[in-house]
């Protein structure tokens, strides 16, 4: 396992070295998560692009954390069914 101490800079960012970014494929522009775990420890991890479709839907299973995808897609369908029926 490869180690490096990294600086915390203004508004908290920090720079991930060149080589680190080179082996994992980060290039400018791309998205990184970093996973707090419980031992207080967090795991850096390159997280590809991804399309509108899956960060919408990491926001509804903020909103809705105790559902599945699907009883999301349900509460949408009859929020947009009383809305549309408002409409009218």
């Amino acid at each position: 396992m490869e180690r490096v101490r990294l600086k915390v800079h203004v508004k908290g960012r920090v720079t991930i070295p060149k080589e680190f970014r080179e082996r994992l494929g980060i290039k400018e522009g791309d998205h990184v998560e970093v996973v707090l775990m419980e031992d207080q420890r967090a795991l850096l991890i390159h997280a590809p692009a991804r399309g509108w479709l899956e960060d919408m839907l990491d926001v509804l299973r903020r909103v809705f954390p105790d559902k599945s995808t699907g009883e999301i897609m349900n509460e949408l369908r009859r929020g947009w069914e009383e809305y549309e029926g408002e409409r009218v």
